[in-house]
């Protein structure tokens, strides 16, 4: 048994703060097509930069938010970057399934007295459209439209937890991508990596996950086994 578990057996873990997009649910968004969206409307803002390092489409909007000239301009472009952005994501999020189990997971949880939070970096209606079709229980749900830094900064996860009265070391960040391990280590949480998109157990390892599950049913099978006094 990992230190981690022997820890939430202890009961140190009080909440369990997911990622959406590709560990709660499948919505299959095409990220590659929303970078293009949003690099032609930086190109028409004359603020769009090429470089060598791949940055996530949210990071390039901020940089070239930060190459206009005044802040009229600035959020003029960023309603239009935005725009595009949940265009792509609206089309495929009207559609979208969480994985198998994970409403009875997220049941699960809170039966078993965890607090239950979810943060993403996807928008608010894209999770809304999938929201009314799928209960999916918690308690805080943090948007990218509800933070000014979304995660791997870790603010993201301090806002929810504070929301949840929680303090970071007594909580479990769990997501399916390095920002989310990023996003928890960040905040002085422990961290879980599901296998659940395209990140590997060992690239997980590499990072220092404290936990790597199969699925979140698989992680709340760990979290809510009672088998050891």
């Amino acid at each position: 048994m990992g230190n981690v578990e022997r820890t939430i057996r202890q009961g140190v873990i009080e909440a369990v703060v997911f990622d959406f997009d590709g560990t709660l649910a499948e919505t299959n968004i095409d990220f590659g097509l929303m970078r293009e969206r949003v690099i032609e409307v930086a190109v028409q803002w004359n603020a769009y930069r090429e470089s060598d390092q791949r940055r996530y489409i949210l990071e390039v909007v901020d940089e070239a938010r930060e190459m206009l000239p005044d802040e009229r301009s600035r959020e003029a472009f960023t309603r239009r970057a935005e725009q595009a952005m949940q265009e792509v994501e609206l089309e495929t999020c009207a559609t979208a399934e969480p994985f198998e189990g994970v409403p009875e997971a997220l049941t699960r949880l809170q039966q078993r007295g965890f607090r239950v939070g979810i943060i993403t970096r996807n928008c608010a209606a894209g999770v809304r459209a999938v929201m009314a079709r799928h209960h999916l229980p918690h308690e805080v749900l943090l948007t990218r439209d509800d933070v000014a830094r979304v995660k791997p900064a870790p603010d993201h996860l301090r806002e929810a937890l504070a929301a949840l009265t929680v303090l970071a070391q007594q909580a479990l960040m769990v997501g399916d991508h390095p920002t989310d391990i990023e996003c928890g280590q960040a905040a002085g949480a422990f961290t879980a990596g599901v296998l659940t998109a395209k990140t590997t157990r060992e690239e997980f390892e590499e990072m220092g996950a404290d936990l790597i599950a199969e699925s979140v049913p698989a992680l709340a099978a760990v979290l809510c086994d009672d088998s050891t006094p």
